[in-house]
């Protein structure tokens, strides 16, 4: 198959995400993989003007597998805020009607809605392919600005409706797109994947415990991701002090960068934990598995607000694969997959009830073994990177077909 992927956050210097690993995997399985991307962290960069409205093409791109290959046409755009985003609509709408002649694409795998995902409906139901939606997100409550919402969420409404196939990632998605607009025969729910030959429990962390610092007598509490608002992050640090007075050895590690960090850095200092707590930055993809690895206890800290209330963060599945015991808040759309200890996960409703529960994980090995062996099982069982991507391969041959019968 020639398989178009289109998304509108940057490919290259975004953190490693699903549609990576989906992408990389499918180009394993023979398949000529091309993916459209927006280079969102423009900003960073400090260039502000016109720009280039011509589209470069990378080839070869590999971010989340060795040896996989994808060809990233990045359409260029008008550097100037608030007529980034518009250019882009218009060159995206160029590029893919461009790829899809050029390379004979048979299907388009969607994760976007604002920047391209109407103009993907329009050109592959011009061109006769099918378009499958692959649901990892609440779109409309990821837009920065406020006031695009509505429109947001009008736009999330017709592609949903529209797409040939809509693919959660979760139970609480699957509800999420029926609630808005997509047909139910064509949805179906496939579960996220996890490279399980990259991130397991017999990982040698020597270099990474050497390179912070941490002896083998530290007892190590993880988080791992971007540091928003919502990360939960400075109640747990505020609650850290009951964690080290159970369990003198234990040290927390973020590795992470955003807008919180300064926030906690602060906090951090005033209660004088500089030594006890490390905010490493982001770090190589590659040496995640070492990070859980070094681990005792993992936790996922984020407050059950409405950004936080439906979403899966995929490091809790890279944290169970490696065998570790996970402690996280009971957000909506994590417990409707991971129930409980039986999958690797306990929850906590407060930071202060979290600390509770890290500590008592610190003081029973057998329980922390316990959990860990659950939850690679679960993992294996259900969330195999190359049993999802024979899944979608599948489901993307069957779309094809169906929507060669009724040409």
């Amino acid at each position: 198959m020639n398989i178009l992927f289109v998304h509108e956050v940057d490919w290259l210097k975004k953190v490693v995400l699903e549609f990576h690993n989906l992408s990389e995997a499918l180009s394993l399985l023979n398949h000529h993989v091309y993916a459209i991307d927006y280079e969102s962290m423009w900003q960073r960069n400090g260039y502000v003007g016109p720009g280039s409205l011509k589209t470069k093409e990378i080839n070869g791109c590999s971010r989340a597998i060795p040896g996989a290959s994808v060809t990233l046409r990045r359409p260029g755009f008008i550097r100037i805020p608030g007529l980034s985003r518009l250019s882009a609509g218009i060159t995206h709408y160029r590029e893919i009607q461009r790829t899809i002649k050029e390379k004979g694409i048979d299907v388009i795998v969607l994760y976007s809605v604002p920047t391209n995902g109407l103009q993907t409906i329009h050109l592959a139901g011009k061109f006769g392919i099918p378009v499958v939606f692959r649901s990892i997100d609440i779109l409309h409550r990821l837009v920065p600005n406020t006031a695009l919402c509505p429109l947001t969420r009008t736009m999330e409404r017709k592609v949903y409706s529209r797409a040939d196939l809509v693919l959660p990632n979760t139970p609480r998605y699957l509800q999420y797109v029926l609630g808005m607009g997509a047909v139910e025969s064509r949805v179906k729910l496939i579960l996220m994947p996890i490279d399980t030959s990259i991130f397991h429990p017999s990982i040698d962390c020597s270099e990474i415990r050497r390179k912070w610092g941490f002896t083998e007598q530290d007892r190590i509490i993880l988080f791992i991701g971007t540091l928003f608002q919502f990360s939960g992050l400075d109640g747990f640090i505020r609650s850290f002090a009951r964690v080290i007075e159970n369990a003198p050895d234990a040290r927390l590690i973020i590795v992470g960068d955003g807008p919180q960090q300064p926030y906690l850095e602060k906090i951090i200092i005033e209660l004088g934990l500089e030594g006890r707590i490390i905010i490493t930055g982001f770090q190589p993809y590659p040496t995640m598995p070492q990070f859980i690895n070094l681990a005792d206890v993992c936790i996922n800290t984020f407050l059950n607000t409405d950004a936080t209330r439906d979403i899966f963060p995929g490091k809790i599945v890279q944290y169970i694969a490696c065998g570790r015991p996970v402690v996280a808040t009971p957000l909506p759309g994590i417990t409707t997959l991971l129930p409980g200890e039986s999958h690797g996960v306990v929850y906590a409703d407060s930071s202060d009830d979290m600390a509770k529960e890290v500590v008592g994980l610190l003081r029973s090995p057998e329980r922390r073994q316990r959990m860990g062996q659950a939850g690679v099982s679960y993992v294996q069982q259900a969330h195999e990177q190359q049993k999802i991507a024979r899944q979608l391969e599948a489901e993307l041959e069957e779309v094809i077909e169906r929507k060669r019968r009724v040409r």
